[in-house]
């Protein structure tokens, strides 16, 4: 039989962390911005840079029409 590795002072203790929607979002947005903040803020590999600028290319005529 397995013993339950719940102590007894723990059903005494308040599940008190109450965050809301927004509280939560702000949260996991600043946890997230803080762990990719170098990824977003280094530049591209020339390879994707030029495909990116290959995009934008083929974009721009249409955009102008």
């Amino acid at each position: 039989m397995q013993k339950s590795n719940r102590q007894p002072w723990a059903k005494q203790i308040p599940n008190s962390l109450n965050f809301s929607q927004e509280q939560v979002t702000f949260i996991l947005g600043h946890s997230l911005r803080s762990l990719y903040d170098d990824v977003v803020t280094a530049d591209l590999p020339d390879r994707l840079q030029a495909l990116v600028q290959e995009l934008e290319n083929k974009q721009t005529p249409a955009s102008n029409a």
